[in-house]
């Protein structure tokens, strides 16, 4: 092994016990470490300022759709849109265990194009869980479905996964549209298998209910929601311009789609102007919630500018292509084409030894270099590696799922949550992986 490539596989090790053990934040490791590595390898400070150039060229533009997108569909969120969708879902639906593991599928997939976790979990957890309760239909049960819906919609476009892994394919225009359309035909299969497994789980819980009923003597009522429980925010919401708000947001995303060569932020920026105008046409009201909406762009978006530092040093130091080459002597020939397909088997056990940032911007550059040594292409192995499930199982990636964990008033704890969810959701991890490898997008 090089020296230069010692140093590379030491940065890597060093950046991501940093992250695991919250040592340092990931604005820290990912601004200073690199650099750190750069001097020890010899590089000049003229050099480095010109991998840090190259590597923030790589995501600038990324960094720029989260800063527009992620107000856009929290603005929408405050404005009812997402609500105003539940509700009339609500009120043309009868309850019964099916019916609510399907709804809570639902439920949490809308939420989801928020791309918020926090408020999937805000939003689905509370507002079907009494009905859970009624029904004496299990907690983990809701918690586990609304999991898999936020999964569902982790490859929006606009998601920050999305985006993290865009900025690994520069030289792609509309990277996270170009991954979205590669990935799409298997996530509409998926996407059904989801509800088949949403519907298993509410056969099986209607028979365990029954079972108990009789036992118990009880009689479970159903009906419907009352959705008046659904209740917008009484100074921001904005219900009467439901349907405006629908129809901006689909030309917002089929801008997104026709018109490829737009920068895809620019398309959010001109969505977002528009809806604030005709939401909340007040300079004031719109400045106020756009402070509010700054707090959460904050620390992902500087995180996803910075790892152009981790890139850009890693990729022209050389430290890259020596990390590479000492892996592809080590790795036995039979083995080099499928690499990337080894590690997605193992993808979700092996979250709980990564951090969201560290999956996406130390070990997928890695892999990504070492596979195009056996031809295979850099947007094939990011949608293979993309839906790195195993973070919805460990607050180490997803720190999230103690709300979601508390929001069911006790019911269950972190540990009883994973116990229930590790072995489905790697199933379902390898299910994707087969039908990626079946339509062709991870080959």
């Amino acid at each position: 092994m090089s020296y230069v490539a010692l140093v590379g596989f030491l940065m890597m090790l060093v950046i991501v016990y940093l992250l695991i053990k919250q040592k340092t934040s990931t604005m820290f490791s990912f601004a200073v470490i690199p650099i750190i590595g750069a001097l020890l390898i010899g590089a000049t400070p003229s050099q480095i300022g010109n991998y840090l150039t190259k590597g923030f060229a790589m995501t600038t533009s990324v960094a720029l759709i989260m800063l527009f997108s992620l107000p856009y569909f929290m603005m929408m969120d405050d404005a009812g849109l997402f609500n105003g969708i539940v509700r009339r879902i609500l009120k043309r639906v009868k309850l019964s265990p099916v019916v609510l593991t399907v709804l809570t599928l639902v439920i949490s997939i809308i939420t989801g194009f928020d791309v918020s976790i926090t408020s999937i979990y805000l939003i689905t957890i509370p507002l079907l869980l009494p009905f859970y309760k009624k029904l004496k239909m299990s907690p983990m049960i809701l918690m586990f479905l609304t999991t898999l819906g936020v999964i569902n919609t982790m490859d929006v476009p606009w998601s920050a996964r999305m985006l993290r892994s865009a900025s690994l394919i520069p030289n792609i225009q509309g990277g996270a549209m170009h991954l979205f359309k590669m990935i799409f035909p298997a996530q509409i299969i998926f996407t059904v298998i989801l509800f088949l497994v949403a519907i298993w789980l509410g056969i099986r819980e209607s028979k365990r209910i029954k079972k108990e009923a009789e036992v118990t003597g009880e009689t479970i009522e159903v009906g419907k929601v009352d959705v008046t429980e659904i209740k917008d925010d009484p100074e921001i919401g904005r219900p009467q311009l439901f349907w405006v708000n629908v129809i901006l947001t689909l030309l917002v995303i089929a801008g997104l789609i026709v018109f490829p060569t737009m920068p895809s932020y620019y398309v959010f920026a001109v969505g977002l102007v528009i809806a604030l105008a005709i939401n909340y046409p007040d300079l004031k009201q719109q400045n106020k919630l756009l402070k509010k909406y700054a707090a959460s762009l904050f620390p992902v978006m500087p995180a996803i500018l910075l790892s152009g530092v981790v890139v850009g040093v890693m990729e022209y130091s050389g430290m890259m292509k020596a990390m590479v080459d000492t892996l592809v002597a080590i790795i036995p020939a039979s083995f080099g084409p499928w690499v990337y397909i080894i590690v997605a088997i193992f993808g979700v056990p092996l979250m709980f030894l990564f951090t969201n940032d560290t999956w996406y911007y130390v070990l997928l550059p890695i892999v990504i270099s070492l596979m195009k040594a056996y031809h295979v292409p850099a947007d094939v192995v990011i949608i293979t590696l993309f839906f790195n499930m195993g973070a919805m199982l460990t607050p180490i990636a997803q720190p999230q799922l103690y709300i979601g964990i508390d929001l069911t008033d006790g019911a269950i704890s972190f540990e009883q949550y994973v116990k229930f969810a590790f072995f489905p959701v790697w199933i379902l991890s390898l299910v994707l992986l087969g039908i990626g490898l079946l339509t062709g997008a991870f080959r």
